[in-house]
């Protein structure tokens, strides 16, 4: 069970030079803060280690362009300021830093950057732990909503809120009963919020205690912000005592199968008078870890793993949750699981039966009944259905391109539509390039064959667009492709299916203009998915699904 970050950050400026600009500053503004950030998670990635750091008149980003950043001297750098009042940017047209670090590892950065708007800016960056002027107590009347990952270090968080205060401490590799430091904070994850005045502050410091008691679990912290305060937060998690018993009987269940890719299958389906929903995730890696025990024990499995074998997080592709139908608002309410076991058996012909008690944030336990049957894997984001019979028209352009000696990608890009086939060639037609015969869909790799899909856009696929987002995805993972020479031109019939078995049916039968680029060891393209919307690179340059330039 993963949790992604994605680290965004806008700089406004390009790689700076080596040497400071020759013209004479007009002004020199000293820039002092205490809350450097150095992030080295992604060096090795894109050769940058980003720079963030606050003080109340300045925001500061920026980034070291470096493959690893021992202590010195560096003048290859990126940096923007902003001025907080104004809202100004100023990005860097120079910069010059001097990077140490001490004893405890705590890292600083003195040193000088020239912005664009011809003044010095002396940088003078650290981490130090201000004097706190006030203390807060911070405390809650009702149970925390909780988060654990047990494969990522024991990542545990606690979060609440009511009308003063909106907080969430995160911890990880902290056994419980054990104390932690700041230096144990998913620091990403925090959050001190005041409500009454919208400030959110950012932590220093923190020294902390987490353990159990009985059904609850306790986390007390001493945090100190930038604020110059000391904020003394509890926070306590227990499941909701069991108030009434449901029965909820789901006979036809669906089964997605993530056993091999991701390391867990799904189990969802509705009872047939389609008042609830029921949805768990549960860990294995093959199809013999399906049968068997799966427990959730409301205390995190004591951070060892063990008795925790399904998450209550909803949403994304890791999902567990009940839902009761709404006839009010015509939609499902969404119920976490807090606590929970399951059985699950699975006979020789596949056939899963799951058998268990979930007790819901409501206070409800659900005694659930499911069956289904193991399904072969599902790509993510195929059409579950809605079968396509296509054929293309006179006037449709095809594009050839043989990317090595025996691959070859036919393509077909309109208004409304994208048909990609990667296909493994025994030999090369001379006018052609890919001779005449059948060839089926699969991953073996084999000449005569079509690459089948995996759900990248490197393998074979058909796309609907509205010209800038995709609206669905069909990804052949079998079936055949005819491939046929009329009059000196490709014409080919695809019968294929989807990971969801759904049918997709393409002809393309040209004229003798249609076809548009015949590319032998053309490896210059490449596509990709950013923010639902397909960019292709060719050439060094990008385009939309519209042939439209990025």
């Amino acid at each position: 069970m993963k949790k992604i970050i994605v680290l965004l950050m806008a700089l406004m400026v390009a790689v700076t030079t080596s040497a400071d600009t020759q013209t004479t500053p007009v002004d020199t503004v000293d820039v002092v803060c205490y809350d450097l950030q150095l992030n080295t998670d992604f060096i090795g990635l894109f050769g940058m280690a980003y720079i963030f750091a606050n003080n109340n008149d300045y925001k500061l980003t920026g980034a070291i362009l470096a493959d690893s950043i021992p202590p010195g001297t560096y003048t290859d750098c990126m940096m923007d300021l902003t001025h907080i009042a104004t809202g100004k940017q100023i990005p860097a047209a120079s910069v010059t830093i001097d990077l140490s670090v001490d004893k405890n590892r705590n890292c600083a950065i003195k040193g000088r950057m020239i912005g664009e708007d011809n003044i010095l800016y002396n940088l003078d960056l650290s981490w130090q732990t201000p004097t706190t002027q006030d203390t807060v107590a911070i405390a809650f009347d009702k149970s925390s909503w909780a988060a654990y990952y047990p494969d990522l270090g024991h990542d545990f968080m606690l979060s609440n809120e009511d009308d003063n205060y909106d907080i969430a401490l995160d911890i990880v590799q902290v056994p419980m009963g054990e104390r932690f430091t700041e230096k144990n904070l998913n620091i990403s994850y925090c959050r001190i919020a005041n409500k009454q005045t919208q400030d959110t502050i950012k932590i220093a410091a923190a020294e902390g205690h987490v353990w159990q008691s009985n059904d609850t679990t306790y986390l007390s912290a001493i945090v100190t912000g930038f604020d110059s305060v000391m904020y003394d937060i509890q926070l306590w998690y227990a499941v909701p005592e069991i108030t009434e018993t449901v029965e909820v009987n789901i006979p036809n269940a669906t089964f997605y199968n993530e056993l091999a890719s991701d390391g867990y299958y799904a189990l969802v389906g509705t009872t047939t008078d389609k008042q609830y929903e029921f949805a768990i995730s549960l860990l294995g890696n093959t199809e013999e870890d399906v049968p068997g025990t799966y427990v959730n024990d409301g205390l995190f499995g004591g951070f060892s793993g063990v008795g925790y074998d399904f998450l209550h997080f909803i949403g994304g592709q890791y999902t567990t949750y009940i839902a009761q139908w709404n006839a009010d608002k015509k939609d499902y309410d969404i119920i976490s699981v807090e606590k929970g076991e399951a059985t699950v058996q699975m006979d020789e012909d596949q056939n899963v039966r799951l058998q268990g008690r979930f007790v819901g944030e409501n206070g409800v336990e659900y005694k659930v009944t499911l069956s289904t049957k193991v399904d072969k894997p599902c790509i993510v984001d195929d059409s579950m259905e809605g079968a396509v019979d296509r054929v293309y028209e006179a006037g449709t352009q095809l594009t050839v391109e043989q990317q090595t000696e025996d691959k070859v990608l036919l393509e077909i890009m309109t208004d409304k539509d994208l048909l990609a086939m990667w296909l493994y060639v025994e030999y090369v037609d001379d006018k052609l390039v890919v001779p005449e015969g059948e060839y089926t869909i699969d991953d073996s790799g084999d000449y005569w064959s079509v690459i089948a899909a995996d759900g990248s856009l490197g393998k074979t696929f058909y796309a609907t667009h509205d010209g800038e987002y995709f609206t669905s995805f069909y990804f052949l993972v079998s079936g055949t492709v005819h491939i046929k020479h009329v009059d000196g031109q490709l014409h080919f019939e695809v019968n294929g299916y989807n990971s969801y078995d759904v049918p997709v049916h393409i002809v393309y039968a040209p004229t003798s203009t249609d076809i548009k680029d015949v590319d032998r060891l053309h490896m210059g393209c490449r596509k990709e998915i950013r923010d639902g919307r397909l960019v292709i690179h060719r050439e060094g340059t990008a385009y939309n699904v519209l042939g439209i330039q990025e």
